[in-house]
């Protein structure tokens, strides 16, 4: 089973999915993508070749996948079409492209290792 972390922005993803959207989600992440992330998930294209995408529904949970730690890191999660305006792709892109959803990933993984 790997160890589930969410970046700031993640977070705030999640928090503005309705309720029964979020329990269920929530349950899909621990269930199904901890318990075997590369076979549940599929490599992204650049800029966002370092990440993962993790499909549920008509969602995709966007995540750094350290194996030899046996941690996700989730950057951010939203809904995949591509007239959303909030399309989840579009928006970590424009980030990646600014080097600001390296440096996210990073502040997370430093907050639960512990170090600075």
């Amino acid at each position: 089973m790997f160890a589930v972390y969410f970046t700031e922005d993640a977070l705030k993803d999640v928090k503005a999915l309705p309720k029964g959207t979020r329990n269920s989600l929530r349950r899909a992440i621990v269930e199904v993508l901890a318990a075997d992330p590369a076979r549940h998930s599929t490599d992204l294209r650049p800029p966002l070749e370092q990440f993962r995408s993790f499909h549920w529904r008509h969602y995709r949970v966007v995540f750094k996948l350290y194996a030899g730690r046996r941690i996700l890191a989730v950057v951010g999660l939203g809904e995949r079409s591509p007239q959303s305006p909030s399309n989840i792709y579009r928006r970590l892109e424009a980030l990646a492209r600014q080097g600001q959803l390296s440096d996210s990933g990073l502040t997370t993984l430093r907050g639960f290792s512990g170090k600075s």
